[in-house]
């Protein structure tokens, strides 16, 4: 038995990884045609890039964002096929856009000429405005705010850049500030600090030039009404009035991503099973330190026959 009310989590940015493609071989030829597709629309062999890529460069914003849509694209075909009917839908920046298709209000293959466009101008704004950014866990928020305040100066800026959990969120600005932030962050007893592995400040100010880039798709594109509850990561509120939406997601590339109200939000639409379509785990394991009381499955997880016996 499929479960009743799934909620689908789309991830972002960082769940890409080498070798990720050879997953998809399981998925049956009618999802995976979606491949075939987008490198036709695109020009970009994507398949090559989630099969032989190394991960220095699925990490430049053009691929990871094309080869994470496109494998979260294949994953939701293919749950759909297996019988699995999302209730409720969200996704974390990047993942956002295959939230909107899944919701109804999108296009795919406006949200493909999307993700596209928005890789290659946050690829172009990062090696214009480089920057850093850093994980910090064990903090409160009005911890980190402060440290990003303190340290904020006239040439560099350090923000709150994704909001993932209670005591764990992430940083982004100029390089040096985003160093003393964590230096910072070490010192006042944070539990963990990590830099991580991005080439760009993400959800900063840094990344205003990509924002106006990407304003006259986002004017023009088709948004439809959501068929299922849709939760936005700017707000992490349902979407109602989607004109309303459609100008918060213009301003998606430099504002932070409230994960840890979106997930409380999905939690009130009575979902019992949270399934994170698309590749690895990152959802899975904030989800599951947050909403106990559910069922956390990755992709694989929910097609296994294990999985659906117990559902």
């Amino acid at each position: 038995m499929i479960a009743p009310d799934p909620a689908f989590v789309f991830p972002g940015q960082g769940s890409q990884r080498p070798g990720m493609g050879r997953e998809l071989a399981r998925c049956g030829e009618e999802a995976r045609a979606l491949i075939v597709r987008a490198e036709q629309l695109t020009g970009v062999a994507i398949g090559e890039l989630m099969t032989r890529a190394d991960e220095a460069t699925l990490a430049d914003p053009e691929a990871a964002q094309l080869t994470i849509f496109v494998w979260s694209s294949v994953l939701a075909a293919e749950l759909t096929a297996a019988g699995y009917r999302p209730v409720a839908v969200a996704g974390h920046s990047l993942g956002e856009y295959a939230a909107l298709v899944a919701a109804g209000c999108l296009g795919w293959e406006s949200a493909l000429a999307i993700v596209a466009r928005r890789g290659r101008v946050m690829a172009e704004a990062a090696r214009c405005q480089p920057g850093a950014m850093a994980a910090i866990a064990g903090l409160s928020e009005d911890q980190v705010t402060e440290l990003c305040r303190q340290f904020s100066a006239n040439d560099g800026i350090v923000v709150m850049a994704n909001l993932n959990a209670p005591r764990q969120v992430v940083v982004s600005g100029t390089t040096d500030e985003v160093c003393q932030v964590v230096d910072a962050a070490r010192s006042a007893g944070a539990l963990r600090v990590k830099r991580l592995p991005v080439g760009g400040a993400y959800h900063s100010p840094l990344m205003a030039a990509a924002e106006r880039e990407l304003a006259p798709l986002l004017a023009e594109v088709d948004l439809r009404a959501p068929q299922v509850p849709f939760v936005s990561s700017l707000t992490g509120g349902v979407v109602e009035d989607i004109e309303s939406y459609r100008q918060q997601l213009g301003g998606q590339i430099t504002r932070p991503v409230r994960w840890t109200d979106t997930v409380a939000s999905l939690a009130r639409t009575d979902t019992r099973t949270f399934v994170e379509v698309g590749p690895g785990r990152v959802l899975t394991g904030l989800g599951r330190n947050m909403v106990r009381t559910a069922r956390h499955l990755a992709g694989y997880e929910a097609l296994s026959p294990l999985a659906v016996s117990q559902s």
